[in-house]
């Protein structure tokens, strides 16, 4: 069989070659495997020297051929080496595995030297494949490359047994969909119902990676139809498979109109889930072991894209009351929470489609202007700061200084001429006196 012309095109990394030779001259070829091939094929770009590398040698052997190995995953046959440009590539032994006793790991595994036999255990046919780029041989036994034509996601075998043995691998199959866009095989589709139960014992932290990278998928509006179809979104999202189909579907359009910021994954979580209460947005993303601030943010933009649909299409319009938009709402949620008013625009229905757009587009420009003009947004942004303001009105320490401080701004919002030391102090004092005792 020729060789693909993706893979007669592609480069190595030479800290990767470096190990497959030494690997070789011991006697033990070895082989880039999984999603590394995949992606070559596909030609889709991969960071770094990030290339799995699988190999008959034990992994004593392999410890035994490198200055420095570090024992990352030994018993399950995965050392990591680090060559001498400080590098790091894992390498993995032929593995076949025991049996699968709490949905996730095998019991037990065995080391063995047969390439086709550690395929055999893997998930999706388009990740069981291995090249060897010293040679230019590519090892397909179970018709990975036939699959990625056919832009297929097919599981390796039976797929009952493949899911069974793994929960998270209905959920994986799902997020490569999306991430590829390609379709399930009508086999590998039909078996997720059948191992639920599977996918319920995986830990919420892995569930929680899984959505995260499916969230951020160029296809999430068809992975979350496959989630919702194959049963697994009343495991995963239970508030969303309760939403009726039209709303299901107006979050994976928006979600997937929405840009993928791999440093900002609360925009696309707020898309995703921005038909929810916030309180409960923050809660599932809490439940699903985010972090913090991710579960914080997401909910804070939720609540307040629930704030603008509230007064939409009566939107700010004046400068001062886009300055307090932006105040109430915080100056730098103002670019996620315009992404989504877009991306809620751009799938909206044909006939308000054009009205829609025209009005996040004034509001764009609106906010954009005030952004642009300098007026403080925060008490951070005022003149003077809660040190000055008691020394200037003699006052101690204490809760009434942030007051004076948000009522200077107050002030500011409506006149942003007002912000400058002299004037601030003295409506400071004009505060202060008429304050309540």
């Amino acid at each position: 069989m020729a060789l693909p012309a993706a893979l007669r095109r592609a480069r190595f990394p030479d800290p990767v070659l470096d190990v497959l030779r030494t690997l070789g001259a011991a006697g033990h070829r070895s082989w880039v495997v999984g999603g590394a091939v995949r992606d070559l094929l596909l030609e889709r770009e991969r960071a770094g020297a990030d290339f799995d590398l699988a190999t008959p040698a034990t992994p004593q052997e392999v410890m035994a051929l490198f200055r420095k190995v570090i024992p990352t995953g030994i018993d399950h046959g995965t050392v990591t080496v680090i060559t001498p440009d400080k590098h790091k590539v894992e390498v993995t032994t032929f593995r076949g595995e025991g049996a699968y006793l709490d949905g996730r790991r095998p019991a037990s595994v065995t080391f063995h030297t047969d390439l086709e036999a550690d395929l055999a255990r893997r998930d999706f046919t388009v990740n069981a494949m291995a090249f060897d780029p010293l040679a230019g041989e590519l090892a397909d036994p179970f018709g990975g490359r036939a699959d990625l034509v056919a832009r297929v996601i097919r599981a390796v075998g039976e797929p009952a047994d493949r899911f069974g043995e793994d929960g998270l691998r209905p959920l994986r199959a799902v997020r490569f969909a999306g991430e590829l866009g390609f379709a399930l095989h009508p086999d590998t589709r039909a078996a997720v119902r059948g191992v639920l139960p599977v996918v319920r014992k995986v830990s919420m932290e892995r569930v929680g990676e899984e959505l995260s990278r499916i969230a951020a998928a160029p296809h999430v509006d068809e992975a979350l139809a496959l989630l919702a179809d194959t049963g697994l979104l009343e495991v995963v999202l239970p508030p969303l498979a309760a939403l009726p189909p039209a709303d299901l579907g107006h979050l994976g359009a928006t979600a997937a109109t929405m840009s993928a910021e791999p440093e900002a994954p609360e925009r696309r979580l707020a898309a995703l889930l921005h038909l929810l209460p916030a309180p409960e947005v923050e809660a599932l993303l809490t439940a699903l072991r985010f972090p913090r601030r991710t579960a914080a943010e997401a909910a804070a933009l939720v609540a307040r894209h629930e704030c603008l649909r509230e007064v939409h299409p009566e939107d700010p319009t004046t400068p001062a009351a886009v300055r307090r938009w932006l105040a109430g709402h915080g100056p730098e949620r103002a670019p996620a929470l315009l992404a989504l008013r877009d991306a809620e625009a751009r799938v909206a229905p044909a006939a308000l489609q054009r009205e829609a757009a025209e009005e996040a587009g004034r509001l764009r420009a609106r906010v954009d202007e005030a952004l642009a003009s300098g007026a403080p947004l925060t008490t951070a942004q005022l003149a003077v700061d809660g040190r000055a303001l008691m020394g200037s009105l003699g006052l101690p320490p204490g809760p009434h200084v942030g007051e004076g401080l948000r009522a200077l701004l107050d002030e500011a919002l409506d006149d942003p001429s007002v912000n400058t030391p002299e004037r601030l102090v003295e409506l400071a004092r004009g505060w202060w006196a008429a304050r309540p005792l």
